[in-house]
């Protein structure tokens, strides 16, 4: 039997990577094998294999300790199939490939250095998620389209929105540092909201990665980095800030958020992209008090208590080396979803989402540009043609 090795690592990557990969494969070769085989990544949360055991398309998967055992023991070496690198990091991909004796495709969704590699035979197929479709000449890298439209528009597909209500959804993403660290500021910007247009609804989209234990900590619990903060009490489905702003929570299903809201606050990443391709409005805050990630000096330092003035001028330097962080931004090369820098009392992103709130004219001219520019579906189609090819070429090579 054909088995078909996933490879991806955390929240963002399985959902919008693997799944519609694994979503094409199952339609077009229902008899295949799907092994998601998941690798070590500092912002995996330890929930991914639980979530991919409840898939419909009845994937087969491997923790990263579990994959370290396979690749040790050569689990797939000999069989017929592939290895599908969806995230993480690529040598991840290379080394599975080596041992298993098997062909690897690679999925990229933005220009990589591994693309052209050769490290262990390189890969033998790379789709390019940031070029649009491109005619198969046979060349070995070839334009896609993006996966997470494919993603979204098939989860999309299955909720539907009754809300009436003018609703702003907040996105605090799936990474626990991350949540701990917006949680607080967004729920003191929703209560500053609300002392403007007490008429708006709030919805809150947890991830179907955070537990629920991790999520009432931090709303109780918010991790203050000199941003104004609010707290939160949770029963049921309801929070209630501190100064008792209710929000609506809505456990495991973010595309349902998407569905109901007029208007979303979202860290970069992501949920950002998904709810371009939704066609949804959202705005990006960001502040120089909060750690960007990353490596180098700057990661050290944002670690660090105090150096406020240098951690300043490193953001500052990392901003314009990097001026655009949303996906959708990054793709058209000018801001198409607001991206703002906040005061630390967060009175001014509360007066800009009133704004946007205020105007739905603008708000479906940002969401229908949003869009556009992020492209159409069938790339997980293509992705799975790639892997057919790869499959028969090494078939074809070995028995010459």
């Amino acid at each position: 039997m054909t088995t078909i090795h996933l490879v991806s690592n955390s929240p963002g990557e399985v959902t919008t990577f693997a799944r519609p990969v694994a979503t094409a494969l199952r339609r077009k070769h229902p008899d295949w094998n799907l092994q998601l085989c998941l690798v070590p990544c500092p912002y995996a949360t330890g929930a991914e294999a639980r979530i991919i055991q409840e898939w419909p398309e009845k994937v087969q998967v491997w923790t990263p300790w579990e994959t370290t055992k396979a690749w040790l023991r050569g689990e797939g070496k000999g069989k017929e199939g592939a290895v599908v690198f969806l995230g993480g990091d690529p040598w991840h991909a290379l080394l599975l490939k080596h041992r298993f004796q098997q062909p690897c495709v690679a999925y990229f969704p933005e220009e990589s250095g591994w693309e052209e590699t050769r490290w262990l035979g390189g890969f033998d197929r790379v789709a390019r998620g940031y070029r649009p479709p491109e005619a198969d000449e046979g060349q070995r890298a070839l334009g896609i389209g993006d996966l997470r439209i494919d993603a979204v528009r098939a989860r999309l597909g299955n909720v539907s929105s009754q809300q009436q209500e003018l609703t702003l959804a907040i996105f605090p993403g799936s990474r626990w540092m991350h949540l701990k660290a917006v949680l607080g500021p967004f729920l003191r910007t929703l209560e500053l909201i609300s002392q403007q247009l007490p008429e708006v609804r709030f919805l809150l989209a947890v991830s179907p990665f955070v537990a629920r234990d991790r999520f009432v900590d931090a709303a109780s619990r918010p991790l203050r980095l000199g941003l104004e903060c609010s707290t939160g009490t949770i029963e049921g489905d309801l929070l209630v800030t501190a100064q008792g702003t209710p929000v609506h929570l809505c456990w495991g299903n973010p595309y349902q958020v998407m569905s109901d809201c007029d208007l979303a606050l979202s860290l970069p990443g992501t949920n950002v992209a998904e709810l371009a391709i939704a066609g949804k409005p959202a705005v990006i805050p960001l502040s120089y008090r909060v750690p960007v990630g990353g490596g180098g000096l700057l990661g050290i330092i944002d670690r660090l208590p105090g150096f406020e003035r240098l951690k300043h001028k490193l953001h500052e330097s990392k901003k314009k080396r990097y001026p655009l962080l949303a996906l959708p931004n990054m793709l058209a090369g000018r801001m198409i979803l607001p991206e703002m820098f906040v005061d630390d009392d967060m009175a001014n992103l509360a007066d800009f989402l009133v704004e946007l709130l205020r105007d739905e004219s603008r708000r479906k001219a940002i969401g229908n540009e949003a869009r556009e520019v992020m492209g159409g579906p069938g790339a997980g189609a293509r992705v799975v043609e790639l892997i057919e090819q790869a499959i028969v070429y090494r078939s074809y090579s070995t028995q010459i």
